[in-house]
């Protein structure tokens, strides 16, 4: 199902397979072949070693919350009917540094540590948009 979307994404020649990947149902990141790093956003560059030699690949799209903010009053008229929500800052458990923001759908208390998992939305079918939840996880 597509949702209804005022503000959409702009994708760039670095982020427009991550953009088409939510909108396939998946979480996809810049991954160094050289190194082994994962680099969030996708750049043309890892942030690792600095070399080149990097693809887009699906990670396993859970992870942990490192912190988070209650949004009272979006800035965007699509957030409006969220409001109050969860902006989660979440750590991939891919690798220790890769932080990836999103809402957080949830209906338990937040804390830090907390698993989470990826829930890609389709806004169309070349672009997808990110939230976090913790539906069918244990604490």
């Amino acid at each position: 199902m597509m949702s209804e979307r005022l503000v959409k994404p702009v994708p760039d020649r670095d982020t427009v397979g991550y953009w088409q990947a939510l909108a396939d149902g998946k979480l996809v990141t810049t991954h160094c072949h050289d190194c082994g790093h994962w680099t969030w956003p996708p750049r043309p560059i890892c942030s690792g070693c600095h070399g080149e030699n990097l693809s887009l690949d699906e990670v396993k799209g859970t992870g942990t919350v490192y912190s988070w903010v209650v949004v009272h009053r979006s800035t965007t008229p699509d957030m409006m009917k969220y409001a109050p929500y969860t902006l989660a800052l979440v750590r991939l458990d891919e690798q220790a540094d890769i932080y990836i923001p999103g809402r957080l759908i949830s209906d338990k208390e937040v804390h830090r540590g907390m698993k989470v998992c990826v829930l890609p939305e389709k806004i169309t079918d070349q672009l997808g948009d990110l939230a976090w939840t913790t539906a069918g996880l244990s604490a």
